[in-house]
């Protein structure tokens, strides 16, 4: 008899970090979840700094696919969704940020 499929809905979180002459995106996962609809409740009941964005993926429990298909949902750092991840924007944050917080970020000696 077939297993049924078990599909869950991964949490990524994104950010932009690293010195702010070099810096680079970085990711970790935050959560899973039973279905996406929970995955955004979580997405929105956390704060993250503008220069990051989450994203979400079903992934099916115990697969031995590599592949899990093309499904990826983005959201900003507030989770409101977007059409793809919103790197440009994170990093024009980032800058900002870095701006706003010398003590962070020294000058670059050559």
């Amino acid at each position: 008899m077939p297993r049924r499929e078990r599909i869950v809905w991964v949490v990524m979180h994104y950010e932009i970090m690293g010195p702010s002459h070099s810096s680079r995106v970085d990711s970790v996962q935050f959560h899973v979840a039973s279905s996406l609809e929970k995955a955004e409740a979580y997405i929105r009941s956390h704060w993250v700094e503008s220069h990051s964005w989450w994203q979400v993926h079903p992934h099916v429990v115990d697969s031995d696919e590599s592949d899990e298909g093309d499904e990826v949902h983005y959201y900003s750092h507030r989770g409101t969704r977007l059409k793809a991840a919103p790197i440009k924007r994170a990093v024009a944050a980032y800058q900002k940020y870095a701006e706003r917080h010398p003590e962070r970020f020294p000058p670059r000696t050559p």
